[in-house]
């Protein structure tokens, strides 16, 4: 459906690293016994509670902690795709297949509503606002790009639909009382972005999410948010009236009024 030249899809086993791929295979046994005695474990604390203080140990602990380290030092010397949900006015999309994506930063965030409302897309109630609005300073905001690493996250409508369907970001239009403003203006689109795995700072680690995801277990999440605290090189920009936008995301599908 979608691939990047030497770039991980969590979710498409066809991308990850042969490398990786071969580490689990010839330790396939260990790492299923491994996830099967923790669900064991977990159903014994589930009728003895006390265990959940002193947690019975894991007979395959120790292979398993070796071959996830060799497989968290491969997937280091990769990189992995962010996905990142919003909706962008033209000279947005064209900002960022050029430059990048940015971090929040309240400075760059008043330049694009001041912008938006000298272009006439904006009224001057909604600009004002918009304008210095306190969520641009909340520290798990401020500085960070938020991204998810699943193609199969695309689907999921509740979690998107404000992201899809209102101008800005969720700074932006977050607890406004009235945000009709921005729902007919920009273009809905998904950016994919480039992340160095090695720069990644995720728990449970990468190599462990991947690893339940090959073996369709579900001991450890697969997606997660990430927040990097840096300007992301972007690989593509996928816009509203793409089909690969569709293809991804099924949107014909959602509640478009569930903003």
């Amino acid at each position: 459906m979608i691939s990047f030249k030497d770039h991980i899809i969590f979710d498409d086993i066809g991308s990850w690293p042969n490398d990786m791929l071969n580490l689990i295979r010839e330790n396939e046994s260990s790492l299923k016994a491994f996830f099967e005695e923790e669900h064991r474990i977990d159903e014994l604390i589930k009728e003895n509670v006390s265990l959940r203080y002193n947690r019975p140990g894991n007979a395959y602990q120790e292979q398993w902690d070796e071959i996830i380290n060799d497989i968290e030092t491969v997937l280091n010397r990769h990189s992995i795709i962010g996905i990142h949900c919003t909706k962008l006015l033209d000279w947005e999309i064209e900002d960022v297949e050029k430059n990048g994506l940015k971090r929040l930063d309240r400075f760059f965030s008043n330049q694009r509503v001041e912008k938006a409302f000298a272009e006439g897309v904006l009224s001057k109630k909604i600009k004002d606002e918009l304008i210095d609005k306190k969520e641009l300073s909340n520290n798990n905001r401020k500085g960070y790009v938020w991204v998810f690493h699943c193609l199969g996250t695309l689907r999921d409508e509740n979690g998107l639909n404000r992201l899809f369907g209102l101008w800005g970001g969720e700074a932006l239009y977050a607890y406004l009382k009235d945000n009709r403003g921005l729902k007919h203006i920009g273009t809905s689109c998904i950016v994919f972005v480039s992340i160095k795995i090695s720069e990644l700072n995720l728990y449970p680690e990468l190599s462990k999410r991947m690893t339940a995801f090959y073996f369709n277990d579900d001991y450890f999440p697969y997606d997660v948010d990430s927040n990097i605290e840096a300007d992301l090189n972007v690989l593509r920009v996928v816009r509203r009236n793409e089909k690969v936008f569709e293809d991804l995301t099924k949107i014909g599908n959602w509640d478009e009024e569930r903003f």
